[in-house]
């Protein structure tokens, strides 16, 4: 089992892998194009279900205890926190636009534009302070063993699209990335 520590770094790359689709799909609307948008749905729902209600959650545990281990961190823990609620937000927003769009709704093209662009770049830039500061922080003041009682402290599920399962509602999504993954892979043609 990956600590909590590797789990995190582990979602995070994941969730860039889904950020960069969100982005490819932004870039279609930009374009005049039309995205997918029920991939755009799969992989927001997923950060919207997984990443707000497992992930974030896990991280606001160890930052919490960071800052009961270590006061001078409580700044850089409470900034972190907000940041958590207000990519939610955004997120939950972004989401809302994105079902509206597939029925009936009039969805602002523009609108769908700059949601989608905000949400990325704050969850971008959430993630690398994270990863630059925070995360190298916590493995230096923890060990394993404390590194597992805040795991356990906190409400665990398993990832329902990069998981050992990918569940039924994400499998499109999963065959998409899979699909992209390939054609990354592929070499050019001579």
């Amino acid at each position: 089992m990956a600590n909590l520590i590797d789990q995190i770094h582990t979602d995070h790359r994941n969730m860039a892998r889904l950020l960069s689709l969100i982005d490819e799909e932004i870039d279609k609307l930009i374009a005049e194009k039309l995205p997918d948008f029920l991939m755009l749905e799969h992989a927001m729902r997923y950060m919207v279900s997984y990443a707000d209600k497992v992930h974030h959650p896990k991280e606001d545990a160890l930052f919490e205890r960071m800052a009961t281990t270590d006061s001078r961190l409580g700044e850089a823990v409470d900034g972190l926190t907000a940041e958590h609620r207000h990519i939610v937000s955004l997120g939950e927003h972004f989401y809302d636009l994105i079902r509206a769009a597939q029925t009936t709704d009039f969805v602002r093209r523009d609108d769908m534009i700059s949601e989608g662009i905000e949400y990325v770049a704050a969850l971008r830039a959430h993630i690398h302070k994270e990863e630059a500061d925070l995360l190298k922080r916590a493995q230096a003041l923890f060990t394993v063993e404390e590194l597992e009682d805040v795991d356990k402290a906190v409400e665990s599920a398993h990832d329902p699209l990069f998981g050992q399962v990918v569940e039924r509602e994400y499998k499109d999504l999963f065959a998409y990335i899979i699909g992209q993954q390939a054609d990354n892979n592929r070499a050019p043609p001579d």
